[in-house]
């Protein structure tokens, strides 16, 4: 009878602070991202006092989680770096910007380490015209689930590691980038160090957009290729609810590119474009709250399983960093899916009033041909682009519900 009352002492006291642990998280979540994300933000540009602002919030927090810096006595790093595209000048001139990069240690004293990160910067009022809504400037672009939902990842687990109790077998960098809208800025300043002064960095775990998960709990996971320990634990670990779609290359549109370029393992955790990317309606109301969280949960898992490793090997993908990246100055106005699925360029999104819009593509399409290029991932499209000139007249050739369609597009 007693074993049987503390057995029942025992089990209640289990799920209430599970129960607990589980709202925490939840809770903090969604304060993140609300406060991120909050008109008083500006924006978060890279630069501004929006960008201070939403700094120094994710600095009270590692401040809170008792972690350490990594160097001298500061969470911030500035970085300074020059930008090119500001609509605004009469003359062609480059813009020289100081960005604040928030970067927190917890020592496990282990051989290795990981860096889990995101970036916190944005749009700010559109001052470099990236909105994709057009005549938005001076609208603010809250940009919650890009890329509020990515520091609330990266915060979360900053929380979970510092506060758990255990001392895991590789040591954490918790990083939340700024400048990675205007070309990945932070990011390639930190990255540049990190083998100097973290030699034995075997993870970098990036987190941007992970909170429009739509019906049918899709997660993109880039990067699977980058060491051969990923696959088999990404795939065990899955839940039941989620379905993954997982791209080899280390090379994407985000963060964890800066460091695949030093020869780090990375992996890219999002969950697709959608309508309001880019636009002053990316607001904290339209985040999925417990899919972020399940995201969370998950991530960590893997990085559980992957801390027991005692190394995780660097492999090169399929598509290397080019030497020079192919320069255009003319787009047809869409953003596509960097997945390399092997038959084209997919169309995640078409901006309106742009040439794609007007000749009446569609989310869906695939492009397998430009001009004179054939299609068949990001890169080859990007080389298309090149060499694309204004007033000429182009063919490009697309799949439709598994039909081929031409047009001539009139640049």
């Amino acid at each position: 009878m007693k074993q049987s009352i503390k057995l029942f002492f025992f089990l209640t006291l289990f799920f209430n602070t599970h129960n607990s642990y589980s709202q925490d998280s939840h809770n903090l979540i969604n304060q993140h991202i609300n406060t991120l994300s909050s008109d008083s933000m500006q924006g978060r540009l890279t630069g501004s006092i929006g960008e201070e602002m939403a700094a120094n919030y994710i600095k009270t927090q590692f401040e809170k989680f008792n972690l350490s810096t990594i160097t001298g006595n500061s969470f911030i790093h500035p970085f300074t770096f020059t930008y090119t595209n500001n609509p605004h000048k009469t003359t062609k001139s480059n813009d020289s910007i100081t960005g604040l990069n928030v970067i927190a240690y917890l020592n496990n004293n282990a051989k290795n380490t990981f860096i889990i990160g995101a970036h916190y910067d944005h749009l700010g009022l559109n001052e470099y015209n990236l909105s994709t809504l057009q005549n938005s400037t001076g609208k603010i672009h809250n940009g919650a689930d890009d890329n509020a939902s990515g520091v609330a990842a990266v915060l979360e687990l900053a929380r979970i590691y510092s506060t758990n109790n255990t001392i895991e077998n590789v040591n954490f960098i918790f990083a939340c980038f700024s400048g990675e809208e205007l070309g990945l800025a932070g990011s390639k300043s930190f990255a540049k160090t990190i083998k100097n002064t973290f030699p034995n960095t075997t993870l970098m775990m990036n987190f941007d957009m992970i909170g429009r998960m739509d019906n049918h709990n899709k997660l993109f996971i880039d990067g699977i290729g980058t060491s051969p320990k990923f696959k088999t634990i990404i795939t065990d670990e899955k839940p039941k609810n989620f379905t993954l779609n997982l791209n080899q290359s280390g090379i994407g549109p985000s963060d964890h590119t800066s460091f695949y370029n030093q020869n780090i393992p990375v992996l890219f955790f999002y969950t697709g474009l959608h309508e309001d990317y880019h636009k002053p309606t990316d607001d904290a109301h339209k985040i999925n709250y417990k899919k972020v969280d399940a995201i969370i949960k998950y991530a960590t898992t893997i990085t559980n399983s992957l801390s027991k490793e005692s190394n995780l090997p660097f492999t090169k993908t399929k598509y290397n960093p080019p030497k020079t990246n192919p320069k255009f100055k003319i787009t047809l106005g869409i953003f596509p899916d960097y997945t390399d699925y092997g038959n084209g360029l997919h169309i995640q999104h078409v901006i309106e009033g742009k040439i794609a819009h007007k000749n009446n593509l569609l989310k869906g399409d695939i492009i397998t041909k430009l001009g004179t290029v054939d299609i068949t991932n990001i890169y080859s499209y990007m080389k298309a682009l090149s060499k694309l000139k204004k007033g000429k007249t182009y063919k490009l050739t697309y799949l439709r519900n598994k039909k081929t369609y031409s047009i001539n597009l009139k640049i």
